[in-house]
């Protein structure tokens, strides 16, 4: 991607940034285009201390759409919710009754989920509501909210669905051990993960080394636990020794261990 040059203004780089090659290759629609050159724009008028500021400052307030942005950046809000953050679902959506078992999975109460209706409204909710930064794959709507909107750009990426049964199994074996347990074991990234294994969702290649990574260092805790143990349950809610054994052959068929 182009970056602005210290001798051109805003209307010269937008326009340079619109018929570059690799800009015009990576974001085909030219609406989608637009926004992500002027982000680049925006960003680079940021003065040192502002990046500083941006890179450690944690937002109180964040928000996500939900069709084709929240099942992208999951992990994105999951990292937010595990700093203490106030996570909104302020979808254009006419109903948010679908949307409530994702929520319920997130730890996002019902109280911080919005159908507006339309894209109109769902700006003036996110104003009206304050939020510090809003997640959402409409470039119009981005373009409304200005610093406050961030542009989950939607390219093709790599995820997998094809572990076998057993890792489903395994991960609904967890979820219901821990609501005999009062659903106190495993962080909030373990239950939506046995909650993403039990759905049978795909899952991304950075999910999947970290599914590796997991198991491999907590299958000793596994091996030596009884089921009312957390670390068996957490263990379960990550697709057990038969997902590690899926991860671990899904990254080397990958290479990438």
């Amino acid at each position: 991607m182009p970056q602005p040059s210290a001798n051109e203004n805003k209307e010269e780089f937008i326009s340079r940034c619109m018929g570059d090659e690799e800009a015009v290759n990576d974001f085909p629609d030219e609406a989608q285009r637009f926004a992500v050159c002027s982000s680049k724009w925006e960003e680079s008028k940021m003065t040192a201390l502002s990046k500083f500021r941006r890179a450690f400052a944690e937002p109180q307030r964040i928000s996500f759409d939900y069709d084709e942005t929240l099942t992208k950046v999951m992990d994105v809000a999951m990292q937010y919710i595990a700093k203490g953050a106030e996570v909104f679902i302020i979808s254009a959506r006419s109903n948010k009754e679908p949307m409530l078992k994702r929520a319920e999975s997130l730890g996002i109460p019902e109280s911080r989920v919005y159908a507006t209706g339309s894209n109109k409204a769902k700006v003036e909710k996110i104003k009206e509501l304050g939020i510090d930064k809003h997640y959402d794959n409409n470039p119009d709507v981005i373009k409304e909210l200005g610093s406050v909107g961030q542009l989950v750009v939607s390219q093709a990426e790599d995820s997998y669905n094809d572990y076998p049964d057993s890792v489903r199994n395994n991960a609904r074996r967890g979820i219901e051990l821990n609501k005999e347990l009062g659903n106190k074991c495993a962080t909030q990234v373990g239950k939506v993960r046995g909650q993403q294994l039990a759905n049978k969702e795909p899952i991304s290649v950075d999910t999947i080394k970290r599914m590796y990574s997991y198991l491999s260092r907590a299958e000793v805790y596994y091996d030596n636990a009884a089921p009312e143990d957390c670390g068996y349950v957490s263990f379960l809610l990550w697709g057990g020794k038969t997902g590690k054994d899926w991860a671990e052959s899904k990254l080397k068929g990958l290479n990438l261990i």
